[in-house]
């Protein structure tokens, strides 16, 4: 990973700000399931929404990986926190970015660098992981669009200020007919319904996103009509790797917990809990190269469905494992507020679910291997 010097700089902010201003309030954040307001507004406050924008639409112009790396350092404190951010710029900054007309680039991209939210909304009541199965519609009629349906767990959902919405324009033509708008939240018709609690990463909103009658005009697509299903696959792409970022740092959370409390408890550490340490760092190395794989070949302008998958099952599973075993080693000592691994068990969970199951990952590995792709392809 080669950054700036600047970026460099950066992230000591983002670590200096994850220790001393994330990690007092995570475990409260998690207990009273509140969406963090407080630390958003240092994230904003220091440029963290800019960091990934173009500096011509008033961002930092940094790199990808200088935005995964802000991801996995907020994650070894508090997932819901780093979820706000990830979401926001991977999943509805990065698609304008790499799809979006000049019109949208100049209308959201700058409001996306001052920290105003956004959502991606593509998972439906029904369709699961599924994404041409949706029954959104988006029906023309002189010029302008016409939007109906329901979208469920929409992370950032009650608290964004603008969607990036699939619906299908032509529902004959199955995936390729379907399209993507982008819909502000004071549309009218656009309303949240129903807010689910959750296991972990409970200081994110997840909610329902309801469209009923809500209209768009032409400029309001994503790259053309029937475009959609191309686009949602490329910017899940790059929204694994985030999640991957996520899992990593959630994992290294957990190690950090558990080698402290090895140090601190030198005398009464045997060999097994040595042995049980030796596997749990070399499980993590190998989500953290998978990782940073996967985000070099993106930063080369390339983008690897293999890569990104790989990192994301791997980042996600080792996630689950790496906390529950921590959770054993450390027991009664996991459930407290030094040690909040229980916290992290919790988290971790969902880094195997969202972006595309871990059983979805491992079929698009599988046909991404039968097409006789290679990792660099």
């Amino acid at each position: 990973m080669i950054l700036k010097e600047e970026e460099i700089n950066k992230l000591k902010e983002v670590e200096k700000f994850s220790k001393e201003k994330v990690r007092p309030m995570a475990s409260e954040i998690d207990r009273l399931g509140e969406f963090p307001n407080n630390l958003v507004n240092d994230m904003i406050s220091m440029g963290l929404f800019s960091m990934y924008i173009p500096s011509k639409y008033g961002g930092m112009g940094y790199s990808l990986s200088s935005l995964m790396e802000t991801i996995r350092i907020i994650s070894r404190e508090c997932a819901s926190t780093s979820l706000i951010l990830d979401v926001t710029v991977s999943l509805f900054a990065e698609p304008i970015i790499q799809f979006g007309s000049e019109f949208l680039k100049e209308k959201y991209l700058g409001k996306v660098a001052r920290g105003e939210i956004g959502a991606l909304a593509i998972t439906e009541p029904g369709t699961g992981s599924d994404a041409a199965a949706i029954k959104t519609t988006a029906k023309k009629e002189n010029g302008r669009y016409r939007i109906n349906g329901t979208k469920t767990f929409i992370t950032n959902g009650k608290e964004a200020r603008f969607y990036l919405v699939s619906a299908m324009t032509d529902p004959i033509k199955k995936h390729k007919g379907m399209t993507m708008f982008v819909v502000d939240r004071d549309n009218p018709g656009l309303s949240i319904g129903n807010e689910f609690r959750k296991m972990g990463v409970r200081g994110s909103s997840t909610t329902e996103v309801i469209l009923d009658n809500v209209e768009v005009g032409e400029e309001y697509v994503m790259g053309r009509e029937g475009d959609g299903f191309k686009i949602e696959m490329e910017t899940l792409n790059v929204g694994r790797i985030g999640i991957a970022s996520q899992a990593v740092g959630i994992s290294e959370g957990a190690f950090n917990d558990m080698r402290n409390y090895a140090m601190q408890n030198q005398e009464n550490i045997r060999e097994w809990f040595l042995f049980r340490m030796a596997d749990i760092a070399s499980d993590l190395q190998s989500s953290i190269k998978n990782l940073e794989e996967a985000i070099a070949y993106s930063e080369s302008g390339k983008n690897s469905p293999l890569l990104s998958s790989i990192s994301k099952l791997t980042a996600g599973d080792s996630a689950v494992s790496i906390t529950s075993r921590v959770l054993s080693l450390l027991g009664v000592n996991a459930l407290s507020e030094e040690y909040p691994v229980e916290r992290r068990f919790r988290e971790a969970k969902i880094t195997q679910i969202y972006e595309g199951t871990n059983e979805i990952q491992r079929l698009i590995i599988g046909k991404e291997l039968l097409k006789g792709r290679d990792f660099k392809d």
